[in-house]
């Protein structure tokens, strides 16, 4: 039919190299992420000449417990699937992480401290993020299109709860700290002159 044919005509348009650019190290990167009640989607964007360009783009679909998330949750899911899913290209660069929730963007902004009603879910995300180098914007749900569409019309195919691999990340990452914690001689002096070192804590020691 003229639908089907004018949808993949676009389809392949939006696949090809008049709007999909190649990734380059040296432009600015935008991560852009949405969640619908079925699907979770990102975008990874080039900056270039005051607009985005697009390099490639990611969805999948819920699975039945992620579908009884709140909405804020998945959202925050959403960053988090964006996010491990390019993990190669934003890992160790800086990159805006855009997304149209703004209690998200409230909870997950880079180096600040989260609200302390925050659920063990959230703050296992915000673990996750900590390693990375991003500034988070909040955009209007109207801008959001391009990532929009894609959440709700999902990749539906089997894949592996994004829950899972993070919770795998995070307790590699604090076994580490505590495998560098033990290999570390910890005594009163060594405490005292950490402390010292401290901005906020030295002003306590002056008190």
């Amino acid at each position: 039919s003229k639908c089907e044919a004018a949808f993949l005509r676009i389809k392949a348009e939006l696949c090809s190299d008049r709007v999909l650019i190649p990734f380059n190290p040296e432009l600015p990167l935008v991560l852009t992420t949405d969640a619908s009640p079925t699907g979770l989607a990102a975008v990874l964007s080039h900056v270039i000449q005051g607009g985005e360009r697009p390099i490639a783009y990611a969805s999948r679909s819920l699975t039945e417990t992620e579908q009884n998330y709140s909405q804020l949750d998945r959202e925050a899911l959403a960053i988090i699937f964006g996010v491990s899913h390019f993990y190669y290209y934003l890992y160790g660069t800086h990159f805006l992480l855009v997304t149209d929730n703004e209690p998200i963007s409230r909870i997950f902004r880079h180096n600040k401290a989260l609200p302390q009603m925050t659920s063990a879910r959230l703050l296992r995300y915000a673990s996750y993020l900590s390693g990375f180098n991003y500034t988070l914007r909040c955009k209007k749900g109207v801008e959001n299109k391009n990532v929009d569409c894609l959440s709700r019309a999902p990749i539906q195919h089997a894949h592996a709860s994004t829950d899972q691999i993070i919770s795998e990340e995070v307790n590699q990452i604090c076994a580490q700290v505590i495998f560098q914690i033990s290999n570390h001689e910890i005594t009163s002096e060594s405490i005292k002159k950490e402390t010292g070192k401290d901005p906020d804590l030295s002003k306590i020691l002056h008190e």
